[in-house]
């Protein structure tokens, strides 16, 4: 799975935007508004991957979060971009 359009991610202090670029900013119009984590699951899935790898990664990023927080986390992410058109399985 990877992102159908490609957004470069910016970090607006509390809060981060991601927007598309290139010839997919007239195919997406609007911006992506998130935290720090759905940031970085965002910019795993700019390459080819899958949930077990960007859990993986989340997981050495966050040794704090236990395997369900990020699980949960993920799972709820994927599924609201799923729901909004923006994953390429």
């Amino acid at each position: 799975m990877k992102l159908r359009y490609e957004f470069t991610i910016m970090d607006m202090g509390d809060e981060f935007a991601a927007v598309p670029v290139g010839e997919d900013a007239s195919k997406f119009h609007g911006m992506l508004k998130m935290n720090a984590v759905s940031a970085d699951i965002l910019e795993q899935l700019k390459e080819d991957t899958d949930p077990a790898t960007v859990h993986k990664y989340l997981k050495e990023k966050y040794p704090d979060s236990t395997d369900d927080e990020i699980g949960q986390t993920l799972v709820k992410f994927l599924n609201q971009l799923v729901r909004e058109g923006l994953l390429i399985d």
